[in-house]
């Protein structure tokens, strides 16, 4: 008796099917899915084009697309099988081709362990079979096929055909006839028509697939059509005769007499006999083939349970031994910082607010940083025209207490101009309000401008406004607009082709700003225009090269990065939110603007990142978390001295600019580096930990930075950096619960650092260290230890801002072998700070 249990889940059933099979046997058969035998118990043999494997107990093996196989249970047995859509993979992966080398025989050991362990994951959800198990059973899917493309992925710009292999020099051409092949079996090719297609002779072609395959080019098209024909016949109810002409052949005589040639009997005896099996099957009492079911399901779940056992029995005990990373003090460099240049803190009328101001000046004193960027500065809330009158007078009352407050707090001003609107985002495309600002025309745009230029001279004097930046703001390119998803998608696929009117209208409204700015304040910088992640690749180059030709060039390019990717939905999985499953998303985009400068003729100009954050959401717990400093540490760290990025500006200062009806609670997942009641969050802390840095580069890594003051002292950076993992892109953006947190990351693993830095001079140095990590430093944390309260009293507050703090020691440590060893177990997200200096030289 052989039978059938398929698995098939509705989220993702265009994605992969996973049967489990018993005692089963299958003719010689080919399909465009991928398929991934793997052996639960028992033998099973496995024909291949012309190779026999023999699978055992936990073994595996990948079958090609379009490849001949078939299997053999001669004993009792259980396998599961898996079918990967071709298509969807393909996309998935962003492959045209796929060709893949998977067999456990020939692999080595730890991507066999590793490789089973997550098919088992996948099979211990499936076997749950519950209603909230989808989100579950696609993630281990994911994961699946992660390691899929990591290990056994073979490159493919050129494939080799799948069912016969050629030689390694062979013709590049004749693989694409072969290809060609496979792609059109169903048609009625001929001879004649595939070399005169591909330009070669009739002769030569046929004596290539003699030499080849060993069989003629009829023999070798109707084995691909028969291969493809007997999977219909056993796993499809349609017409035998349907089956012939859809798969290729010319009539059902044709068919009939290749299938005889093959299996010496015709396609209904074959579908009879497997009828046949299956009517004796259900014939059998309802008992029988319950129980025939729940032995299948009872022996997989036993060897399920078996696995997780025996790993738990054979895991080595931690040793606690941790590989020391040698750094030598070599050559030394300096570099400029670049992350304290520029903070965004909001919009203008917001700054007058006084818990705004007093925030902006406790941050400036603790951490300093040099622009404040702000819009809104025209805002009608601004108040700064009275068209009362039939002349438009101006009143400057309130840029002047904005300006003066700025000024005073030593934070100069970067402007941007323009009606850009305040704007509070739940999610891409989900906006919860929005503050427009009211048209102008160009003209009254350039006197209000230019009044307000002469006044600031007249107030700060030119040696003063000529060090601040003006930045032109592009209304379709801010990454905030659209009033939800699909329109934010429209909005920015409806201009995936550049109109060049559309660009020239913006570069004549620059020029003329530009124009006026530098007649009045020559050494200004003005510049634009916030290209966002909406623009990249041929589209970026457009733009850059229409502003190329023109006759005013700008004094820098602003960039927005968020790291969204608007294409994620044509894979058509059930991603729910568009940010980047890409964990180096800030370098490569800054890499491609850079090129695409250098292409356009912009090679040395000032590039400045205006905006910059995980997220343009307002509403997402997670800029509240530990991950949140992590994150920052490590991009920062990891796009030093990368693309000559001037500075780069973090959105946003305080989670005052999204308070709103719906954020009572004293968080609310706003972007700030504060809350608004004035607790430090992690990402406040983590601009604190990198003040800490020297000017002076001696390493980086992958999670640390040592760096160095004059004199001996010394500062080290190490970071526990956790990307999402998939099942983080199957919610929609900020709806998990503020318990949730931490549950999306692609594992929990803590890091064992050990960094042994030597060429230090020899003597007494005093060790400080801070650890900010979950235990230390983080208000989300302390607030989910006070129940997560909606109603916190001011003592309270007060509290949470006193033990909200990284934790801290001294010591002190003496250097004889002009070396010191740093060591650390970092808890996922952590940040820890070292630093270190010669108290006593031996000298």
């Amino acid at each position: 008796m052989s039978g059938t249990h398929i698995f098939q889940s509705s989220i993702d059933s265009k994605l992969i099917t996973v049967s489990v099979m018993n005692r089963k046997s299958n003719l010689e058969h080919a399909h465009r899915d991928i398929e991934l035998i793997y052996m639960i118990k028992g033998q099973l043999q496995v024909k291949i084009t012309n190779n026999i494997y023999h699978l055992n107990t936990s073994d595996f093996i990948l079958v090609n697309s379009n490849e001949f196989h078939s299997f053999q249970s001669q004993k009792d047995n259980l396998f599961v099988v898996f079918h990967f859509n071709y298509l969807e993979l393909s996309s998935l992966l962003g492959q045209k081709n796929l060709l893949f080398s998977c067999n456990s025989n020939e692999q080595s050991h730890f991507l066999d362990s590793e490789f089973r362990k997550v098919i088992e994951e996948l099979l211990s959800v499936y076997m749950q079979q519950r209603n909230d198990s989808e989100v579950e059973s696609l993630e281990k899917t994911f994961k699946l096929i992660s390691l899929l493309k990591l290990h056994y992925l073979k490159s493919t710009n050129l494939l080799e055909p799948q069912s016969y292999s050629t030689s390694k020099g062979q013709n590049e051409r004749l693989i694409e006839i072969m290809e060609y092949i496979q792609s059109n079996y169903r048609e009625p090719l001929t001879l004649e028509e595939v070399a005169g297609l591909h330009f070669i002779s009739v002769p030569y072609l046929s004596k290539f697939f003699k030499k080849q395959t060993g069989k003629t080019f009829s023999q070798y098209i109707n084995e691909i059509r028969l291969a493809h024909a007997v999977n219909e016949l056993v796993n499809t109810d349609k017409p035998i005769t349907r089956i012939a002409l859809d798969n290729g052949f010319p009539n059902l005589a044709a068919f009939n007499r290749v299938f005889n040639e093959s299996y010496q009997l015709k396609p209904v005896e074959y579908r009879k006999q497997m009828s046949d099996t299956t009517e004796k099957e259900e014939n059998n009492t309802e008992e029988v083939s319950n129980h025939d079911s729940d032995e299948a399901f009872t022996a997989l779940q036993q060897y399920l349970q078996s696995s997780v056992e025996q790993k738990a029995e054979t895991l080595p005990p931690s040793t606690g031994a941790v590989e020391t990373e040698t750094i030598k003090i070599g050559k030394l460099d300096a570099f400029t910082k670049y992350w304290n240049k520029l903070l965004n803190i909001g919009y203008a009328k917001d700054i007058l607010n006084s818990d705004m101001q007093e925030q902006i000046t406790f941050l400036q004193g603790e951490i300093g940083f040099t622009y404040a960027r702000f819009w809104g500065l025209f805002g009608d809330d601004m108040l700064v025209e009275d068209r009362s009158g039939r002349k438009i007078t101006y009143n400057f009352s309130n840029t002047n207490k904005l300006l003066d407050f700025l000024v005073k707090n030593k934070l100069k001003p970067f402007i941007e101009i323009g009606p850009k609107p305040k704007i509070i985002q739940k999610a891409v495309g989900e906006t919860i309000v929005e503050q427009t600002i009211s048209e102008r025309s160009l003209e009254e745009w350039t006197n209000l401008y230019r009044a307000f230029l002469m006044q600031c001279i007249q107030r700060y004097g030119i040696d003063e406004v000529e060090t601040w930046y003006f930045e032109m703001w592009k209304p379709h390119m801010d990454v905030s607009r659209g009033q939800d998803e699909k329109n934010f998608i429209d909005e920015i696929n409806n201009n995936s082709e550049i109109d060049p009117k559309h660009f020239k209208e913006y570069f004549k409204i620059f020029s003329e700003f530009k124009k006026h700015t530098k007649e009045l304040i020559p050494s200004a910088k003005v510049g634009g225009c916030g290209i966002s992640m909406g623009l990249e690749g041929e589209r970026l180059d457009s733009i850059l090269n229409y502003w190329r030709k023109e006759e005013i060039h700008p004094d820098f390019l602003s960039l927005s990065l968020y790291p969204i990717e608007k294409n994620r939905d044509k894979n058509r999985v059930p991603i729910k939110n568009l940010n980047s499953n890409n964990p180096q998303y800030v370098l490569d985009k800054l890499t491609e603007v850079r090129k695409a400068l250098k292409k356009a003729g912009f090679e040395g100009l000032e590039l400045n990142v205006t905006e910059w954050n995980i997220s343009i959401s307002n509403r997402n717990y997670l800029n509240d978390s530990c991950f949140k400093a992590s994150y920052i540490v490590k991009n920062i760290i990891e796009n030093l001295n990368q693309n000559q990025v001037n500075m780069i500006g973090y959105w946003l200062f305080s989670d005052i600019f999204s308070d709103f009806w719906d954020s009572k609670t004293l968080l609310h997942g706003g972007t700030g580096l504060m809350t608004k009641s004035g607790i430090k969050k992690p990402s406040y802390h983590a601009y604190m930990l990198l003040k800490q840095l020297g000017e002076i580069l001696v390493a980086k890594g992958v999670h640390y930075i040592v760096t160095k003051r004059t004199g001996h002292r010394y500062q080290v950076i190490c970071f526990n950096y956790k990307h999402f993992n998939y099942s983080y892109y199957l919610h929609p953006e900020g709806s998990m619960g503020i318990h949730e947190q931490y549950e999306i990351f692609e594992n929990n693993e803590t890091l064992n650092l050990s960094l042994e830095i030597q060429g230090l001079a020899n003597g007494k140095y005093r060790v400080k260290e801070l650890k900010l990590n979950r235990d230390h430093g983080s208000v989300l944390d302390e607030w989910l230890k006070f129940g997560a309260v909606d109603d916190m009293k001011p003592d309270e507050i007060d509290y949470l801002k006193q033990i909200c703090v990284p934790d801290m020691k001294v010591e002190h440590h003496v250097v004889e072998n002009e070396s010191i060893v740093l060591k650390g177990e970092l808890q996922p997200h952590e940040v820890r700070l070292f630093e270190f200096n010669l108290l006593i030289s031996d000298l």
